[in-house]
């Protein structure tokens, strides 16, 4: 329809599935180092300056929600005529030190409230006071608008390759709303189509029916995604697992590449396959230090983990271009060798019975269903393929990158909470590191500084396991800053008996207390906004209002 773009089915569901307790954005962190254009408002002026032509690019980004009367269909993307950048891009300013706690408590706060649906789904913090006269770029985007990688893409076209930005064929925005179509406008196109799309399958269905090995193939495929993701179908509850509310936290760790390209050289596999081990073994160690028992299969964990079918011609081209694997975490495992042997099996399995596929397949058929049936087909199925958290690695630039003259010098990634979750896990890489973000639920999860350094040992096995098995030195154990690795805590390498794994220790039962020390963190550099133990479930860390 001229003037409106239909939501995906898949994008849809992003909007079906936000509460007020279970927000559905997603973004990232990236810090610079000292602007060329200055501090205050002058880098706030450059900085508007340069994104507004770039937005030619991504109408997307200037558009906003707009629905179907009586829900008869899926929204649509219009043109907003009341634009206005200052509405998307803000300035912040962090109190001293100016360090990671101070930045990952702000963006707890950005991201415990819900984006506004009367105007584009995104906003920009342009975040000042951090060390050594670095600043940040806080993005935050709306899940129906894009997925993990179009959100990469418009880094590449917000940023530069280049220290100076030299000539760019952005110019000057000329950008003017078109007219929105009314909601009886929407209405009728709707009705319309809904008459016309019998005739469209029926014609399609004809032409791969002269296609009879193709069509086989499909079903094929489809039907064993199907039967492999019905395998999954009712996820146990965890420990990290219970009622979302709507306060989040945050905290990162720190990761040379090179640690997870010496496992998969020593143990093979993908880089994906060492990043879901490393994983497995951090929440063994959470679990243990919370009191659970690993080893008991009624705590079994199973990741989502969206896989990327977006291809290079689809680069500027936002929305969600996503397939699901279900991906059970061998948690029970202690010896890091067999855990990352079990997550490369298990991959490989799911990928070889296109479970993705059968994914794919679901959020498609909800497509074909009025706008009000299509919300619950989301919430049931969300509820039937259950999984206890996200993991999503999305692959980064490994070159250097400039905003405005300013160096690019890491990036954290943030993802988001569904129902009943209280933990995610998003991953990016970028020159020469491989950074993890923990999202979880400021009540539910108040000690995230505890889950991170349970991460950082959960790697550390795996580099130590890796090399025992080569011979090899491999990389150098050290912090990406340059301290010296701590000795371990105890709380961390203390077995559930006393014993602990080959390659590697588990955690101790009881809750570890914050040290001074953190566990050996060989590879890693971590901090995060929260500074107590875990605290019961039903208590909330304090925290600065926004």
């Amino acid at each position: 329809m001229q003037g409106a773009q239909k939501l995906t089915p898949l994008d849809a569901s992003f909007l079906h599935l936000e509460t007020p307790r279970t927000h559905m954005h997603i973004g990232g962190v990236a810090i610079f180092e000292p602007s060329p254009l200055g501090t205050g408002r002058a880098l706030y002026d450059g900085l508007a300056t340069a994104i507004g032509p770039r937005l030619d690019l991504m109408p997307r980004y200037r558009q906003k929600l707009a629905f179907v009367p009586l829900s008869l269909d899926t929204p649509v993307w219009v043109d907003d005529p009341d634009f206005d950048m200052s509405n998307h891009l803000v300035r912040a300013a962090l109190p001293k030190p100016g360090g990671d706690r101070e930045l990952q408590d702000l963006i707890g706060r950005v991201f415990s409230r819900q984006l506004d649906r009367r105007r584009p789904l995104w906003e920009i913090y342009i975040v000042e006071g951090l060390q050594e006269g670095r600043w940040a770029l806080l993005t935050k985007s709306h899940h129906a608008m894009v997925d993990g990688i179009s959100n990469l893409e418009l880094a590449t076209i917000l940023l530069d390759v280049e220290p100076e930005p030299g000539a760019q064929p952005f110019g000057v925005s000329r950008w003017e709303a078109r007219e929105s179509p009314t909601g009886m406008g929407l209405l009728i196109n709707s009705l319309r189509e809904r008459v016309t799309r019998p005739a469209r399958v029926l014609s399609a269905a004809r032409a791969v029916a002269g296609q009879p090995r193709r069509l086989a193939n499909a079903l094929r495929d489809t039907a064993s995604g199907l039967a492999s993701m019905a395998e999954h179908m009712g996820a146990a509850k965890s420990a990290i697992n219970g009622k979302t509310g709507p306060a989040r936290a945050y905290g990162y760790s720190r990761f040379p590449l090179d640690d997870f390209r010496f496992i998969k050289g020593v143990f093979g596999g993908t880089i994906n396959d060492t990043v879901l081990a490393a994983v497995a073994g951090g929440l063994r160690h959470f679990l243990i230090a919370r009191g659970v028992d690993p080893d008991d299969e009624q705590q079994a964990l199973q990741a989502l983990c969206p896989v990327s079918i977006r291809d290079t011609s689809e680069r500027t081209a936002l929305g969600n271009r996503l397939a699901m694997l279900l991906v059970k975490l061998p948690i029970g495992e202690a010896d890091p060798e067999r855990r990352i042997a079990a997550v490369r099996t298990t991959v490989d399995a799911l990928k070889a019975r296109k479970q993705a596929v059968g994914a794919d397949f679901l959020l498609n058929l909800a497509g074909f269903a009025p706008s009000t049936l299509h919300a619950m087909v989301a919430r049931a199925s969300l509820r039937q393929i259950a999984f206890n958290l996200i993991v999503t690695n999305v692959p980064g630039p490994q070159f250097p990158l400039y905003c405005q003259g300013a160096k690019l010098v890491e990036v954290f990634p943030i993802a988001f909470l569904y129902d009943g979750q209280e933990l995610a896990i998003a991953i990016f890489s970028y020159s020469g590191t491989l950074n993890f973000g923990y999202l979880v639920d400021a009540q539910g999860v108040p000690d995230v500084d505890v889950f991170a350094q349970c991460v950082e040992e959960g790697l550390r096995e795996l580099v130590e396991a890796a090399r025992s098995a080569s011979g090899e030195h491999g990389p150098a154990l050290r912090s990406l800053t340059g301290r010296k690795a701590s000795p371990r805590r105890k709380a961390v390498t203390a077995g559930k008996s006393g014993a602990s794994p080959a390659g590697g220790a588990t955690a101790a039962k009881s809750a570890p207390a914050r040290p001074n020390a953190s566990p050996a963190r060989a590879t890693a550099t971590r901090s995060s906004t929260a500074s107590k133990p875990r605290a019961s479930k039903g208590s909330s860390p304090k925290r600065r209002s926004a």
